[in-house]
Order: C-alpha cells, then sequence, then structure tokens
C-alpha cells in the first residue's frame, strides 16, 4: 500500500531532520531540529558512514548519562555503517538505519536523553541494508534495498511508544 504524498513527512520537508547517507557522505554536524542534541556524522572510507550523537546544551540540574566533560554517545551497532538517519518529532528519537555489508543491516530507534537503543527492523536474506524516507502520523518510512536489481521496497514500521 502507498500512502499518498500529502500524508508522508519526505525527507526534503525535514532537513535535517532526515539525512541519506548512502548514497555520498559528508562529515558534518546534524543538529537537531527541537532539542538539544546533534548528530556528528564520519566518513570513513571503506569502514563506512559512522555517527556519534552530542549533547550541546544543558540545563540546570543535570539530569541523566550525560555531563558536561562526556557530552557524546557513541558506540553499539546502529553508530556503525548507517545509510541514513531521522530524527523523531519529539525531543528523544533518533532513527538509523544500517546497511548490510560492514553494518547489521538493521533499523534502530534510539532515545537519546536516556541512552537506549532498541532495533525496530532488520533486513531479510538477499537484502543490502534499508535507507530511512519519512515518517508519517503513525509509522516510520523507510526503504528496503535488495542486492540484486529487484526493485527497492517501501516498508511502514510503527513509531515506538516508549
Amino acid at each position: 500500500m502507498t500512502l499518498p504524498l500529502s500524508s508522508v513527512t519526505k525527507a526534503d520537508q525535514q532537513k535535517p531532520a532526515v539525512h541519506n547517507a548512502s548514497q555520498k557522505c559528508t562529515s558534518d554536524r546534524y543538529v537537531q531540529p527541537i532539542g538539544q542534541f546533534a548528530v556528528d556524522v564520519y566518513c570513513d572510507d571503506a569502514l563506512g558512514t559512522n555517527i556519534s550523537i552530542v549533547k550541546l546544551k544543558f540545563d540546570a540540574p543535570i539530569v541523566g548519562p550525560y555531563t558536561t566533560t562526556k557530552r557524546t554517545w557513541q558506540g553499539g551497532d546502529w553508530a556503525f555503517s548507517i545509510t541514513s538517519f531521522m530524527w523523531g518529532k519529539d525531543k528523544k528519537s533518533l532513527y538509523v538505519a544500517t546497511e548490510g555489508y560492514n553494518g547489521t543491516g538493521k533499523a534502530y530507534y534510539l532515545n537519546v536523553e536516556t541512552q537506549s537503543s532498541q532495533e525496530i527492523w532488520s533486513m531479510s536474506s538477499g537484502d543490502c541494508g534499508s535507507v530511512l524516507k519519512g515518517m508519517d502520523k503513525n509509522n516510520i518510512i523507510l526503504e528496503n534495498i535488495p542486492c540484486s536489481g529487484n526493485q527497492a521496497q517501501e516498508v511502514k514500521l510503527p513509531i515506538p511508544t516508549n
């Protein structure tokens, strides 16, 4: 089922909320449209496109896993060999997709405030990964990329509630 264009938030309408690194990587900092976080993108050539989450600003009192001397969260399968990422519509959600050659071939929901991650999608045999495309009211929209010449398929994933 294809959603009408008017109900899907497209990548070009959310910049810098959606970033596609699957074709060309640009090392840069992508600031969260709302909130106090950013994604730092590292173009590591044959080692893939890798990311870290940075807390840019603190309010007093400081609560949670970040401190003024530990502002970066990196590590875990979600940070390695990504194809795309997308900020959620709240101040805590980041969605990340990875490729299947060097990466895990999975998509993840990250709660950047608590530094917790959850797998929300995994590619099937014969697939090479996925690219996040946008979101509608209830779903994350990603494109499943087959390794063969087959047509890419749109996948709708429910937005995590936690």
